[in-house]
C-alpha cells in the first residue's frame, strides 16, 4: 500500500526496552503481547500488536509473527530479531536495537536544529525572489518594458506563477525522496556503495555497519550457530549493500577451510585492528571474548559516528542552501552592474 502505516520511533524504542525487560523477567512470550495490546493508542498499532499476539498464539516465532506485519517494523528490527531468537540472545538484540534506534532519534534531532536558521533564510530567500520576479512584472509594465533581474524568463504574475509552480515540484520531489527512501521504494544498493568510497561518510558508514556486524557475529557463535552459516547472518544484520556483496566471497572461503581471520582479510574490506583482534581471539581460543570486546567498542564508535554523521549532514545541506543563496545575489548583482553599464554617460 502506498501510506501503509509504520511504527513511529519512539514507540519502536520502548516497545524494545519493555520486551527486552519482561523476556529477562521471564515471562512468556505470548503473555507479554497479549500485555502489550493495551499499551498501544493508536488502533492500527492495537491491531498489529492484536495479530502478533494471535499468531504467537497459533505458535509462530515472534520474528515471522513481526515480518507478517508486513512494513510496519523496519527491516533491521526483523533482522535483528531473528538473530535473538536464533541465538537465545533476544534481550541483548531488543537492548541494542533501542540504543541504535535512540541515538538515531537524537541525531535526527540534532540536524534538524542544526538546518533551522539555514532552512529559515532559504525559505526567506524564495520569498523575495517571488517578490522581485512580480513587482519587477509591474514596474516593466509601467515602463513600457521588460525587467528580468535573474535572467531567467520569469516576470510578473505569469513568472511568478511558474517560479512557485518549480519551487512547489522541487520540494515535493525531495519530500517524496525521502518519504520512499524512508518507506524502502527506493533502492538504496548503489548509494551505499557509493558512500563508503567518500573520505568522511564512507568512514562513519562503515563503522555503523561493522557495529552491527560484529554484534551479531559475537551472538551468533555464542549461541552455537555454524560458523557458515553465523557469518552469513552477521554480513546480512550489517543492512549495507557493500558487505552483502562480501557473502559468496566468504562463503567460498570458509567452506574451503579457511579460518575467519584468512576469509575476512582477503576481502580487503575490514580495518586491519579489527581483523588483528580476531585472528588473536581465534589463535588463543577466546573467540567469543574477542568479539565481544570489539562488539562493544565498535558499538561505542557507532554511537560516536552518527553524532558526527548528523552534523556532516547538516553541513552538506547548509553548503548547499548558500550556495543557491549566493548565486542568486551573484545574478541579481550582475544585473544591477549591467544596469549601471548602460546608463552611464557615452
Amino acid at each position: 500500500m502506498l501510506l501503509e502505516p509504520r511504527i513511529r520511533k519512539s514507540e519502536l524504542i520502548e516497545l524494545c526496552r519493555r520486551l527486552a525487560m519482561q523476556i529477562e523477567a521471564g515471562i512468556e512470550m505470548r503473555a507479554i503481547w497479549k500485555r502489550e495490546i493495551d499499551r498501544f493508542v493508536s488502533p492500527t498499532s492495537r491491531r498489529v500488536v492484536r495479530e502478533i499476539s494471535r499468531a504467537l498464539d497459533q505458535g509462530q516465532s515472534l520474528s515471522d509473527a513481526a515480518a507478517a506485519a508486513g512494513t510496519y517494523f523496519p527491516p533491521l528490527f526483523l533482522r535483528m530479531l531473528k538473530v535473538g531468537e536464533t541465538t537465545g540472545a533476544l534481550p541483548e538484540a531488543l537492548r541494542l536495537l533501542a540504543d541504535y534506534y535512540e541515538e538515531e532519534r537524537s541525531r535526527r534531532a540534532l540536524f534538524w536544529k542544526l538546518l533551522a536558521w539555514p532552512l529559515t533564510e532559504l525559505v526567506l530567500a524564495i520569498g523575495v525572489i517571488g517578490f522581485l520576479i512580480w513587482v519587477m512584472g509591474i514596474i516593466g509594465n509601467k515602463a513600457g518594458g521588460s525587467i528580468d533581474p535573474l535572467g531567467f524568463g520569469l516576470v510578473g504574475d505569469t513568472g511568478l506563477a511558474i517560479y512557485l509552480f518549480c519551487v512547489a515540484a522541487l520540494a515535493g520531489g525531495i519530500a517524496w525522496a525521502a518519504y520512499g527512501w524512508r518507506r524502502g521504494w527506493l533502492s538504496l544498493r548503489p548509494l551505499q556503495r557509493l558512500v563508503l568510497r567518500l573520505p568522511v561518510l564512507g568512514r562513519i558508514a562503515h563503522t555503523l555497519a561493522l557495529a552491527r556486524m560484529t554484534w551479531t557475529m559475537y551472538a551468533t557463535f555464542r549461541g552455537g550457530m555454524d560458523v557458515i552459516s553465523a557469518v552469513d547472518l552477521a554480513l546480512q544484520t550489517a543492512d549495507n549493500a557493500a558487505f552483502d556483496d562480501l557473502r559468496p566471497m566468504l562463503h567460498r572461503s570458509l567452506q574451503s577451510g579457511n579460518s575467519l581471520y584468512q576469509g575476512f582479510a582477503e576481502t580487503h574490506f575490514f580495518p586491519g585492528e579489527w581483523l588483528d583482534a580476531l585472528r588473536a581471539g581465534e589463535e588463543s581460543g577466546t573467540l567469543d571474548a574477542a568479539l565481544d570486546g570489539l562488539s562493544r567498542e565498535y558499538t561505542r564508535r557507532a554511537a560516536s559516528a552518527m553524532k558526527t554523521l548528523s552534523i556532516v549532514g547538516a553541513g552538506l545541506v547548509m553548503a548547499l542552501i548558500v550556495g543557491v543563496m549566493v548565486f542568486l545575489i551573484f545574478r541579481l548583482a550582475m544585473f544591477y552592474i549591467g544596469q549601471i553599464y548602460e546608463n552611464l554617460p557615452a
